[in-house]
């Protein structure tokens, strides 16, 4: 589906404690359409080789006792996969079903930080009331009528879905942007940015996370805008997920975060 459908669920601010604002893409209907339908053919073929299983085993029984009771079982865990799907991919997955994680969305708190599980269970739980009166009909309507695309388990969970930013390696990094010399990046240093960069929890970052942040800056000034905005939003989500953090969707905000990053590391050395 086309972004532009999509248009008027764009983004979403939000303004962290350290005073920084940041806005990131909301995931609309037509993205969310997409990821659902794909997580339905999933549970519906594992529904049929469930199904398949069972009669295969009651091939071979009879007595109506023990028949009963394989049948008992087989819809109590029909019901129980069917919920607990989505909870304990999207646990696992930090928000991200099957089908969530094909069409590249993501669900997170209103403030942009990882979902809890408690979040996660509740939204989840919710989908029974989103489902009626049809196919998610209360669901689709209460989407429609407000503006960041939440259904009714969003709001009770205190959770919305936003696009994902894809990763990013060193070795793209490098290979992308060449051989040539590295140009100065080095981030502008004043004692706001000191005092905002020292909150932020930078010993969450991987090693190779920390590389790519200080590649890219060191680096950027040579790059063309598209690249350097579309590894800006790699890089800077990336590290902003591990780091529990406000997932930066505009390059500005990337390179700023990622500024922050350094400036944190450089105050740590």
């Amino acid at each position: 589906m086309d972004d532009r459908s999509e248009s008027r669920w764009e983004s979403y601010s939000v303004a962290t404690p350290e005073n920084i604002s940041f806005s990131y893409d909301v995931a609309g209907i037509g993205s969310r359409f997409i990821a659902a339908l794909i997580d339905f053919v999933i549970y519906i073929l594992a529904a049929i080789a469930l199904a398949i299983l069972r009669s295969e085993i009651q091939r071979y029984i009879s007595d109506a006792t023990l028949m009963a009771t394989i049948t008992a079982i087989y819809i109590a865990f029909s019901f129980l996969f069917y919920w607990g799907y989505y909870i304990l991919f999207e646990l696992i997955w930090a928000g991200q079903s099957p089908g969530k994680r094909i069409a590249r969305i993501r669900v997170v708190r209103l403030d942009g930080t990882p979902a809890s599980p408690g979040q996660i269970v509740i939204r989840n739980v919710g989908r029974l009331v989103d489902l009626f009166p049809g196919f998610y009909a209360v669901g689709v309507i209460t989407m429609l009528l407000n503006d960041q695309a939440r259904r009714l388990g969003d709001f009770a969970a205190g959770t919305l879905v936003v696009r994902e930013v894809a990763q990013v390696s060193l070795s793209q990094v490098v290979n992308e942007t060449g051989d040539s010399p590295v140009a100065p990046g080095a981030p502008m240093v004043n004692e706001r940015a000191q005092a905002e960069a020292a909150t932020l929890p930078v010993n969450r970052l991987s090693k190779e996370q920390r590389q790519i942040a200080r590649e890219f800056l060191a680096r950027r000034a040579e790059m063309n805008e598209s690249l350097r905005a579309r590894l800006a939003l790699q890089i800077g989500a990336s590290a902003a997920r591990q780091m529990d953090f406000v997932v930066p969707v505009h390059p500005a905000q990337a390179e700023y975060l990622l500024e922050l990053i350094a400036i944190a590391l450089g105050q740590k050395n």
